[in-house]
């Protein structure tokens, strides 16, 4: 008779990322239930959030134990488009309304599941915001006494030429989600007046190589350093490759207490290692893209995430799940 799973993995329907992290819970001999995030439109799940049960899918959380979120899907397009006449943009509006609903509902669902004392990685009340408002997220962590690089957001160019002196060199960089990282040029300090569109992040350029360090519960399991060509600013935008790096012990510490205190248990962040000796945090993922790592490196994350999730599964103890996360020796990398 097969055990009834207690675990629940969501993403995309067809993610190839939640697919990695479903064979190797399958390889530990362990049962899951694998879910579509996505709601609204035909095949699509069902929900049901009521003070007695939580249903998704057709599926009664009542036995499920442990959550991994591999990300919020959004169903709404980034940007506006340039041209909108009236029609398309009551439809666009329509479908941001009706996004938002699907959002409530979405994040509503997990938050209930940790109120229940089920772990979930991570919910998205919390984590998503931090990422998705960058701004507020580097002056929390900085008055928390963690080191971030100098940063201001605005939309006023005397603010932004006054940071540019202070700091000299500088980058402007996306403030929510994913995006790309660049050198604040000459012709960028011409173009300044263009900053009353909107308010523009920027940081201190700081010299050094960027590290991915991935945490599950309170190790720091997997860091490497991004190989990248000469001057690129951003070293994911054409990564030649990874190298196995070993945090201080000092670091780690410190980055797993960060974690924490966003309310993560499992994150990938981006780092410098920077040529003056510190280890400045860039960004913090609460559900990452681990594909691009590489296979075996990405094996090496997922087996100890699902450690990790199938100790709370038996334990429902999260001491005694982080207990069984082993750091990755540098001959898995």
């Amino acid at each position: 008779m097969m055990a009834t799973p207690k675990i629940a993995l969501f993403a995309d329907g067809g993610s190839a990322q939640l697919a990695a992290l479903d064979a190797v819970f399958q390889e530990k001999a362990v049962p899951t239930h694998v879910f579509d995030i996505q709601l609204g439109g035909p095949g699509k799940p069902g929900v049901t959030i009521d003070p007695e049960r939580l249903i998704w899918d057709g599926v009664d959380f009542h036995d499920i134990e442990a959550v991994h979120i591999r990300c919020m899907s959004i169903n709404t397009p980034a940007a506006v488009p340039a041209l909108m006449n009236a029609g398309n943009y009551a439809e666009m509006r329509a479908t941001y309304l009706r996004e938002q609903e699907y959002q409530s509902v979405t994040k509503s669902f997990f938050e209930q599941l940790s109120q229940r004392n089920k772990l979930v990685i991570n919910t998205l009340t919390r984590a998503y915001v931090d990422h998705d408002t960058k701004a507020q997220l580097y002056q929390k962590l900085a008055d928390a006494g963690f080191c971030v690089p100098q940063t201001v957001m605005t939309n006023c160019p005397e603010r932004a030429k006054a940071f540019f002196n202070r700091v000299g060199a500088a980058v402007a960089k996306p403030s929510i989600g994913i995006g790309s990282t660049r050198k604040v040029s000459t012709h960028d300090m011409e173009r300044l007046g263009e900053l009353a569109k909107s308010p523009t992040l920027f940081q201190e350029l700081i010299e050094g190589d960027t590290i991915r360090v991935h945490i599950v519960g309170d190790k720091v399991v997997l860091a490497l350093r991004i190989l990248s060509a000469e001057g690129q600013v951003d070293s994911r935008t054409d990564p030649q490759g990874f190298e196995f790096f070993e945090m201080p012990e000092d670091e780690a510490e410190k980055l797993v207490k960060a974690t924490h205190f966003l309310g993560l248990h499992y994150a990938a962040w981006d780092i410098l290692a920077a040529r003056d000796g510190r280890y400045a945090y860039l960004d913090c993922n609460p559900g990452p893209f681990i594909l691009w790592i590489g296979e075996k490196n990405t094996h090496a994350v997922f087996s100890r995430l699902a450690d990790f999730m199938i100790a709370y599964t038996q334990s429902g103890d999260l001491q005694t799940a982080y207990r069984a996360v082993t750091p990755c020796k540098q001959s898995e990398a």
